[in-house]
């Protein structure tokens, strides 16, 4: 498990969001419902094992955004609101 993930993961869990946890082929990536908050965001974006990511709703995946540590395969994941644009 990577340590900047399960921070956010934490992070995330003490502000009462539930998230579970999906094994894709890539990635096991942690999925929260709801808009990443602010302090997620800020801790992510400061930790260099972390990559942000964006994208579109494609096929049966949703729209999501959030932080992937590559070296370690885990990633979370919050619902991208439709007034996000990839310049966030």
């Amino acid at each position: 498990m990577s340590a900047a993930v399960q921070k956010l993961v934490r992070m995330a869990q003490g502000q009462g969001m539930r998230g579970k946890l999906v094994h894709w082929s890539k990635a096991d990536v942690w999925t929260f419902e709801g808009e990443m908050p602010e302090n997620i965001m800020l801790t992510g974006t400061a930790d260099p094992a972390l990559d942000f990511f964006w994208q579109a709703a494609n096929g049966p995946h949703r729209a999501d955004k959030g932080f992937i540590d590559g070296a370690a395969k885990v990633a979370i994941s919050f619902d991208r609101q439709e007034n996000d644009d990839a310049e966030n």
